[in-house]
């Protein structure tokens, strides 16, 4: 099961801003944030980004169970 991941960059300005991206998956996440940071970070070296998990179930991937051997219908 995986989540939606929100990429979140803080930047200090005056009132503060955010720059916000969703993602499928903390992975996705995750791989996309360092090119994402390091577009803002020389004209704000006090930027901060991170990835943060949501309780929204983005994919689910269901198994069933395997039938035991031998099993008598």
């Amino acid at each position: 099961m995986t989540f939606f991941t929100l990429l979140s960059i803080s930047l200090t300005l005056e009132g503060g801003s955010n720059f916000e991206q969703m993602y499928g998956s903390a992975k996705e996440c995750g791989d996309a944030l360092p090119a994402i940071y390091y577009e803002y970070y020389p004209h704000f070296p006090d930027a901060m980004g991170q990835c943060l998990q949501t309780d929204k179930i983005s994919s689910i991937t269901i198994k069933p169970k395997l039938r035991p051997e031998g099993l008598k219908l």
